[in-house]
């Protein structure tokens, strides 16, 4: 279900809400809240909850086991088993098709046929919303609790709750146990104040994916399908409106999450800070999908032997940490590709941060901007062939092009909000007087009227 649907906003939303407040026991509240997100995750296919079900209990019973077996090689064992469990879940539904398309590629070099078979059986796999989201959430649970930062949950409807509350299950932001969990120990009072901030959060996000993710996104998309036909300056206006695009997309379903979250009392950690503001790359991770960027960091690059190890073993940790972070987006060699750059750009700073050269932060900025607007060719486009296009046409071996008058607006707009505006979460909701809320009251009925040509969200599909 989309939060960007007339069911959701209308139906589910006011629904679950009653139901939350009217239920006067915190443990009655947490099963209501769990039933109603697996109503939510099996709205576009029934068996999707089953998965999430797998994946609960195999974590679950995995943090029992860690925390109830002495320290050591049984131990570590006992974390590797559940971590595998949930990892076997996700690589069949994302990678099988992937692997089967390269493995039969190997095959057919030696014997010709290869194995159609195989891939016309993988070929079919959907794969479930959001899996790599509580599956990484999963994980991160159980080495915590190896690590000893966290007691593993004896109540199995406090865990459930964390994997399947329904504001980050699709899409994030990834939540540490940690985090969530102590919130779900107290019953909730409610707090019109919170209340409010979050449906204004919730609306603003709302807006931000409509008008402007959107609003982007059906001027490019038409163009992106054929990247051949651009030159100079519409190459780099559509990649530029991508990089808007994927941003506004994704930064405002997280004001939204955050948002739905805060109408229940929970705290969700936020997610982006104006990544485009950033002057360097290790800024830009610092800044972009961040429990995403320190997931990695904290569960394998340091795993990996980090910094720690001299130079080049840091630098071939950064590569296989963001080669890895690219293939969980998608079973791709375009998002290998796009990893493997950004990690290219993590080392190569680091290596010439230590050179006697300071430029303007304002210069530092435009470049790190451009280094990632290279970087979504990568993402966006999946055939080698319109990536080279792409490139082509940016580089201007395609003539100088046309400027495209529509997606200026849009591309001024997304500029000022990213260079002028502070992300929306630090905005101090909770003191909005009337004037302002009756503003992004406004807003939201505009948002409203247009929800129906409305897309789903860019990382719905990761």
């Amino acid at each position: 279900m989309l939060f960007n649907s007339y069911p959701f906003v209308f139906v589910f939303l006011p629904a679950v809400l009653v139901g939350f407040f009217l239920l006067r026991r915190q443990r009655f509240r947490l099963a209501y809240v769990v039933g109603a997100s697996y109503v939510f995750y099996a709205y576009e296919e029934w068996w999707f909850p089953a998965l999430m079900v797998g994946s609960t209990a195999i974590s679950f019973g995995a943090g029992l086991l860690i925390e109830r077996t002495p320290a050591g090689r049984r131990q570590g064992w006992t974390l590797a088993a559940g971590i595998a469990g949930c990892l076997a879940l996700l690589a069949f539904f994302k990678y099988a098709a992937f692997l089967a398309g390269y493995a039969s590629s190997v095959v057919a070099t030696i014997t010709a046929p290869g194995l159609p078979s195989l891939e016309r059986f993988t070929e079919d796999i959907l794969l479930p919303a959001g899996i790599s989201f509580y599956t990484f959430e999963a994980i991160s649970y159980m080495v915590d609790v190896k690590r000893g930062t966290i007691p593993a949950e004896r109540n199995p409807l406090r865990y459930a709750f964390f994997i399947s509350f329904f504001p980050h299950l699709i899409a994030g932001p990834i939540v540490r146990y940690g985090k969530l969990g102590p919130q779900l120990e107290r019953m909730y009072r409610f707090d019109p104040d919170l209340f409010r901030a979050g449906i204004l959060l919730f609306t603003l996000g709302l807006a931000k994916k409509v008008l402007v993710a959107d609003g982007i996104a059906f001027r490019i998309d038409p163009l992106l399908t054929d990247p051949a036909a651009l030159g100079l300056l519409d190459g780099w206006a559509v990649m530029l409106g991508y990089s808007f695009q994927i941003y506004f997309d994704f930064s405002a379903y997280t004001d939204m999450a955050l948002g739905l979250a805060m109408l229940f009392g929970i705290e969700l950690p936020w997610n982006f800070d104006r990544p485009y503001r950033a002057a360097s790359p290790s800024e830009f991770w610092r800044r972009w999908h961040v429990t995403l960027s320190s997931w990695l960091r904290d569960y394998l690059y340091i795993p990996l032997g980090g910094n720690r190890k001299g130079p080049v073993r840091r630098d071939l940790n950064l590569l296989a940490t963001m080669g890895l972070g690219g293939l969980w987006h998608g079973a791709s060699g375009n998002f290998l590709v796009w990893g493997l750059w950004h990690g290219t750009l993590l080392f190569g700073h680091r290596r010439v941060a230590g050179l006697p050269l300071r430029l303007p932060r304002a210069a530092a900025i435009a470049i790190t901007f451009v280094l990632v607007t290279i970087g979504w060719v990568f993402f966006r486009l999946t055939s080698a062939g319109d990536i080279f296009d792409m490139l082509a046409a940016m580089a201007g071996l395609n003539g100088a092009g046309s400027l495209l008058g529509g997606l200026l607006p849009y591309l001024a707009v997304a500029g000022i909000l990213m260079w002028g505006v502070p992300e929306e979460w630090r905005w101090n909701l909770r003191e909005w007087g009337p004037r302002r809320a009756a503003a992004v009251g406004a807003l939201g009925g505009l948002v409203l009227v247009l929800m129906n040509t409305t897309q789903k969200f860019i990382y719905f599909q990761f």
